[in-house]
């Protein structure tokens, strides 16, 4: 993985509600090591597991968007909702970093030379940083495999476990 461009992530709601799920201390150390994440307000309508003091406990800062991002959004692309929509352009404004599984936000922030990770990417970083051990992020990557087996398929997660092996062994060659 390429080093992430200086700057702040913003995670669409089905990474936010994978972490959620599984491990949220892992949203913590994306936070301070990674890059800031920063939430819409508007996201967490999708996030039930999240509200603004939870996000203030983790470390995620939560803004409102400025309305003219909120009625752009509003005039939705086709196959984005308006939460991915709105990430997007919340990305493409701010010179972010999306963090999505879903390849149509991913497309489209690829058109819009938009800076885009996949959901467990973060944890590469904290592995060849030395926050997260790689059982620790098997665990993680694997517990999120099971609540969203769609994205996280069998394939993602072999991939993912060499990656972190390799983020590991530079690690500890450096």
């Amino acid at each position: 993985m390429a080093a992430l461009p200086p700057g702040f992530l913003i995670l669409d709601a089905n990474v936010l509600i994978d972490y959620c799920a599984t491990d949220r201390t892992i949203l913590t150390l994306i936070s301070r090591h990674v890059g800031q994440i920063h939430v819409p307000v508007e996201l967490l309508e999708e996030v039930n597991a999240l509200d603004e003091s939870e996000c203030d406990r983790l470390g995620l800062h939560v803004f409102e968007p400025e309305l003219e991002l909120l009625a752009a959004a509003g005039k939705r692309r086709p196959g984005l909702s308006y939460y991915d929509h709105l990430c997007l352009l919340v990305a493409k404004q701010g010179g972010w970093t999306c963090v999505t599984n879903d390849g149509k936000l991913r497309r489209e922030c690829a058109a819009e030379k938009v800076p885009v990770l996949w959901g467990l990417e973060p944890m590469i970083d904290l592995v060849g940083a030395g926050f997260i051990t790689v059982a620790e992020a098997r665990r993680v990557a694997l517990a999120i495999q099971k609540e969203n087996p769609l994205y996280i398929t069998a394939t993602v997660i072999k991939r993912f476990g060499q990656r972190i092996e390799a983020a590991a062994r530079r690690r500890r060659r450096g």
